[in-house]
């Protein structure tokens, strides 16, 4: 890119500006080596931030950027990404651009959170399938990837009286963003660790009930292969499974509506049986240790529940454990559990042994 063709962008008013970058940005991120260039297009032009003038910067710190878009400016910008991202093209190459755009910046989650809240009531698949490869590269549970599940979770259900049928149908639209928010919105809820388990809204837990029922498979939309730019590496796959175990079974600790929460077991229940991999193949849907951190939680609430004076109400302790015992032994039996699976059987021993279902599958797992 010349200067000239530069100087032609910066004299420009905005969003044109923006609008004539992201072509230019896309081929310059196309080629490789010019990717630094491509950057500093996206910070001028895209997003209009510009570098602070520091009088004493500290050694090898960064001259950060200060956001310079209004909220009309970020309005019409999302409506410029919203046409950019919608253009055909290879998803690899609209991947590496939403990557560029967004990465792990702080400074633009604002827009990034409007621009997806925007797809999702459009049903922009090719935006929505960009953003879940986004959230799988830096982590379903990453803080940019919480946020941006609150922010879905805000726009859609705390701000409804009923879900919109454009997130019912979200996941035929982008079934790996809509197994990613999953994944995110189980470390949200039910997720206390201090005693202080809060819920999922039940308009999202009624949702993600009907997804899960509808399509079992869809906990592992996440494990399809991704369109990634050459040379980049896909970061290990987390699915949904393990926060939905926990909400089934925490839930019946925390709250008496166990209508949806019953029919989610089920449906996770189909959904551990369709995981079987292969018999060529290794197991990747669940890892042990994440099952492993349910029995802290159990722990740690029943526990906590003593403390303040609270009765454990046996028939729920047992409804409880019998659900965990009924997940772990059909995630054994179709062998999609992956990592330490004794280290789990001896953390279920520390679980109260007076269920049977849990105490067969202890005895059933332990190895001698």
């Amino acid at each position: 890119m010349t200067s000239q063709e530069r100087q032609i962008l910066r004299k420009m008013e905005f969003p044109d500006m923006a609008r004539e970058a992201l072509p230019i940005i896309e081929n310059l991120i196309i080629n490789r080596n010019k990717h630094d260039i491509a950057m500093d297009l996206i910070a001028e032009c895209v997003f209009r931030e510009r570098k602070e003038d520091l009088r004493n910067p500290q050694p090898y710190q960064k001259q950060p950027f200060a956001p310079r878009l209004s909220s009309i400016e970020e309005f019409q910008l999302v409506l410029v990404l919203c046409n950019f991202f919608s253009r055909p093209g290879p998803d690899a190459t609209r991947n590496a651009v939403f990557f560029s755009l967004f990465g792990g910046s702080i400074g633009r989650t604002s827009v990034l959170n409007k621009l997806i809240s925007t797809a999702v009531s459009g049903s922009i698949a090719p935006l929505l399938c960009a953003a879940g490869t986004w959230m799988q590269q830096l982590g379903c549970t990453s803080p940019l990837s919480l946020e941006l599940a609150q922010c879905i979770v805000k726009d859609f259900i705390i701000f409804s009286s009923k879900s919109s049928e454009q997130l019912k149908s979200l996941p035929m639209v982008a079934p790996r963003f809509a197994a990613n928010f999953m994944t995110a919105v189980t470390d949200l809820y039910l997720n206390g660790g201090k005693g202080q388990q809060m819920p999922p809204p039940d308009l999202l837990l009624d949702v993600i009930t009907e997804w899960v029922s509808e399509n079992p498979a869809l906990c592992l939309a996440s494990q399809q292969p991704m369109a990634l730019p050459p040379g980049a590496i896909a970061m290990p796959v987390v699915t949904p499974l393990s926060g939905l175990i926990r909400w089934c079974v925490l839930s019946l600790l925390i709250t008496h509506k166990q209508d949806l929460y019953s029919k989610l077991h089920l449906a996770v229940l189909q959904s551990l049986l369709e995981a079987t991999p292969p018999v060529t193949a290794p197991p990747s849907a669940l890892n042990a240790q994440h099952l492993g951190l349910i029995v802290n939680s159990l722990q740690f609430e029943m526990d906590a529940m003593l403390k303040m004076g609270k009765t454990l109400n046996e028939e729920y302790i047992h409804s409880c454990l019998e659900r965990f015992a009924q997940a772990v032994q059909v995630g054994l039996t179709s062998r999609c559990i992956f990592g330490n699976i004794p280290q789990l059987v001896c953390r279920l021993e520390t679980l109260p042994s007076k269920n049977k279902l849990l105490q067969i599958v202890i005895n059933a797992n332990r190895t001698t």
